[in-house]
């Protein structure tokens, strides 16, 4: 039973989900009829994992309250930890990020008092993502810059490399593309190195992003389907929307460009890790911006909004609000009031350290 759960494990963090889910499966059985706690805490909470690289939410939620369950009966604080833990990345996956970021936060804060450093390092980072779409930026890359310097201190590798492209996303989705490339390529590496194809499916999206900021489209197009390649291979709802997204700008033949989008669109339906959501609205709404197809603007920054309406967010809002002012400016249709509420706009996001028009002026020139 312990060997079946140390290989689920082994096999999630080299991304064979199917493998690992075959394991769970085969040590639950035994752990159930043992009334193992701790077994059954750890199965469920590797489950949650799982579920949560498919983008499958209420599975994921699902599975980490049991998780907790099993924790609370064990009365250990390290199980608590990564149950709490795994319902943050629940909440995360929902686009709940300022509700994530109070549970990663609890997680950490027992981590701390308990001494459990290895499990504080990953969380800590995902409480620098959850930072970026409530605009705090400066202190999420504190979040991740002190988790990086843990993890090199501990050898822990992937923990290293989760810190690494942490910042390479938190850098890339502020805009700031100029301090991006060497972080980007050593996270690239790392993940190569230790085969964490989910990982590397991701930091290829922001490193095709950075090659079209940087005017290099064929390089984007070629990363992009790198990244969609390693997507396919994995788990397509953990970044695959993104990648679409980023291919639709990247791609040359309206066709092409409308069928990324459409691929995109049918993965968010079928279910993916929130931050997606943000990623790909924001891709499209530049996608539609750069074609003058105004419509198409509003739709997609109105199902960034709905999205988000459960729990708003300063991100999408500022993204949303972008689009349909320069949606109505581009028909002609706006007034004096929208040019003002634009430059107000442009001029809180820049207070917050987002450069929102950033892709957009390097798309158009």
């Amino acid at each position: 039973m312990r060997a079946l759960i140390g290989c689920a494990a082994a096999n999630r963090l080299l991304a064979k989900i199917d493998d690992a889910f075959a394991a769970l499966t085969e040590a639950e059985p035994p752990a159930r009829a043992a009334a193992d706690s701790r077994a059954l805490a750890e199965i469920h909470y590797l489950r949650g994992n799982l579920r949560f690289a498919r983008g499958e939410i209420e599975a994921c939620r699902n599975e980490h309250a049991s998780a907790l369950d099993f924790a609370l009966r064990l009365d250990q604080p390290e199980w608590r930890a990564r149950a709490l833990s795994g319902l943050a990345d629940a909440q995360f996956m929902d686009c709940r990020m300022a509700t994530a970021l109070k549970h990663f936060s609890e997680c950490v804060e027992l981590c701390d008092a308990a001494g459990f450093t290895r499990i504080a390092v990953p969380n800590r980072v995902m409480m620098g993502h959850c930072r970026v779409y409530v605009c705090a930026f400066d202190a999420a890359l504190d979040d991740m810059r002190r988790a990086l310097e843990t993890a090199h201190r501990l050898g822990a590798s992937h923990a290293e490399m989760f810190a690494l492209h942490g910042i390479g996303l938190c850098l890339t989705e502020a805009g700031r593309y100029d301090e991006t490339g060497e972080i980007l390529a050593a996270s690239l590496e790392q993940a190569q190195r230790l085969k964490a194809r989910r990982y590397e499916a991701m930091i290829l999206a922001a490193c095709a992003e950075q090659a079209l900021a940087e005017g290099r489209a064929a390089e984007a197009l070629s990363l992009v389907r790198e990244g969609l390649a390693a997507s396919e291979e994995t788990s397509p709802g953990f970044v695959g929307p993104t990648l679409f997204s980023l291919l639709a700008l990247a791609e040359q033949r309206p066709e092409a460009r409308e069928a990324a989008l459409a691929a995109g669109e049918a993965l968010l339906t079928k279910g993916a890790v929130g931050f997606n959501h943000f990623w790909f609205r924001r891709c499209a709404i530049e996608w539609a911006l750069r074609a003058k197809d105004w419509d198409a603007a509003d739709r997609h920054a109105d199902a960034l909004l709905e999205r988000m309406a459960p729990e708003p967010l300063p991100y999408s809002s500022h993204f949303a609000r972008r689009g349909q002012l320069l949606a109505r400016i581009g028909r002609g249709a706006a007034g004096e009031s929208d040019a003002r509420d634009l430059a107000e706009l442009r001029g809180s996001a820049a207070a917050l350290g987002l450069r929102m028009d950033a892709l957009g002026e390097a798309l158009r020139h």
